[in-house]
């Protein structure tokens, strides 16, 4: 199969990074242009790529060569800007956050619907080694019925000051590491959600917008997903742990391995009853004095730089959904469903300026 021509608008931080792993792979992804207003940042890419480079948007989507546009520009434009690519045409693959307003919201809903197949939502970090260690094992059943998730985010004390801490600017935490969090609750949870509850602060940094989120998401199954974005915690916790009723797992922030305990296999519960007296003094309160625990710890695999390995694993599913018509893993519900979360939050919390 052909591989696919592709082009980047939004060369910063993570659109350079698309640029290199898509292109890494030349079998399935050819960089035929790159986009940005930043002259100095066109001439470098292209120039380091070996592609063709543009300041105009519109030059840039009446370019025939490109199949597929990445759209990794500045969070306010990313609704609109994946607008504009598909009615040029474009398969898109459109960053996160992929929508910031309400306004935003509607106008996707209205994209996913009129170009099924042709829009594509770049929640990566669902492919995070660990998340996908922690997936299968909760799968396998050892944990038992699941019902707790806590998923932490934590940056130790950073008095973030780039525009993704301005709300004018579609910043805040909500926006930044709060679709990847709010995208694995929702998978791990495995449940339309019944609830959300939600608080954010500005703790830190010097820009208007949240530095500390709180989100609380009950799903219909009754399972509860705590998620948490901080820039204010002095002492990490972990990553991620899942509590089941017949054991739980946990990772740190570094996601290197997983911590597990939970109880034999062949255990089973004895039946029991709890007594309306008060207890005898020295004596245990538990119906079992002893349990079977297995206590292990795995290395996550594949043993890999997990920023490195979200993007060939979006890479590698996209290309199969474009090209073999496999169904893509994050699909467009899930993406909306994760504005839709946010919107609920912000309504939450009107202490914050938000655009829209």
């Amino acid at each position: 199969m052909s591989a696919i021509k592709f082009g980047v608008c939004g060369i910063g931080r993570i659109g350079i990074e698309h640029c290199r792993w898509f292109s890494d792979d030349s079998n399935q992804y050819k960089l035929e242009a790159v986009c940005d207003i930043a002259a100095d940042r066109v001439a470098a890419a292209a120039a380091r790529f070996g592609c063709k480079g543009y300041a105009d948007f519109a030059a840039f989507l009446a370019d025939p060569e490109i199949e597929l546009a990445i759209i990794a520009t500045r969070s306010l434009d990313h609704a609109r800007s994946a607008a504009q690519a598909l009615s040029a045409g474009k398969i898109v693959l459109l960053e996160k956050p992929i929508g910031v307003t309400a306004e935003d919201y509607t106008l996707l809903r209205q994209l996913v619907e009129k170009y099924p197949q042709r829009i594509y939502f770049c929640h990566n970090h669902r492919f995070e080694p660990a998340f996908m260690n922690a997936q299968a094992i909760v799968a396998s059943g050892v944990l038992g019925r699941i019902n707790v998730i806590k998923l932490c985010k934590h940056h130790i004390f950073m008095r973030r000051n780039d525009w993704q801490m301005r709300l004018d600017c579609g910043g805040g935490q909500l926006s930044v590491w709060g679709p990847h969090l709010i995208d694995q609750g929702l998978v791990l949870l495995g449940s339309p959600v019944r609830s959300v509850h939600s608080y954010l602060r500005r703790i830190l940094t010097p820009g208007d917008g949240d530095d500390h989120v709180k989100i609380t998401l009950v799903g219909e199954n009754d399972t509860v997903a705590e998620l948490e974005i901080s820039n204010s915690a002095a002492i990490a916790g972990p990553y991620c742990t899942i509590y089941g009723d017949r054991g739980a797992l946990t990772y740190e922030q570094d996601q290197k391995e997983i911590r597990l305990k939970h109880l034999a296999p062949a255990f089973r519960w004895e039946a029991a009853t709890a007594a309306a007296d008060s207890p005898t003094p020295g004596r245990p309160v538990s119906a079992e004095q002893e349990l079977p625990w297995i206590e292990e710890t795995r290395k996550v695999e594949p043993d890999t730089s997990m920023w490195i390995q979200v993007e060939i694993e979006i890479a590698r599913h996209l290309y199969r959904a474009i090209r073999q018509q496999v169904p893509m893993p994050v699909k467009s519900s899930d993406a909306l469903e994760v504005v839709r979360i946010t919107e609920i939050v912000k309504r939450q919390n009107p202490q914050f300026a938000w655009i829209g």
